[in-house]
């Protein structure tokens, strides 16, 4: 879990996005929060991803909403998944 959760944050940054919390000593090795972009639409963003693309993400809860969303890499996630993943926040992110 730990190598799948590094290569997510390295993808996640590679695309200059932010994560959640910025302090990766507290980063989870099971999912991965990101920070929505300025001028992006979490729910748009999360329907995006489900419907152009296959790829489930989940949203922030309570004070969270529409702040961030998470990608889960729990159990048998493969790298090419979360490489498929990346590649499709590249290509519906503005």
């Amino acid at each position: 879990h730990a190598s799948i959760g590094q290569f997510t944050r390295d993808g996640l940054k590679g695309l200059g996005l932010t994560l959640f919390p910025r302090d990766e000593a507290t980063a989870s090795d099971t999912v991965t929060a990101v920070s929505v972009p300025q001028g992006v639409d979490a729910a748009r963003l999360i329907a995006q991803m489900r419907e152009e693309h296959g790829v489930t993400l989940a949203g922030g809860q309570e004070s969270l909403a529409g702040q961030i969303f998470r990608i889960g890499h729990m159990g048998l996630t493969t790298q090419q998944e979360i490489q498929e993943t990346i590649d499709a926040l590249g290509a519906v992110l503005p």
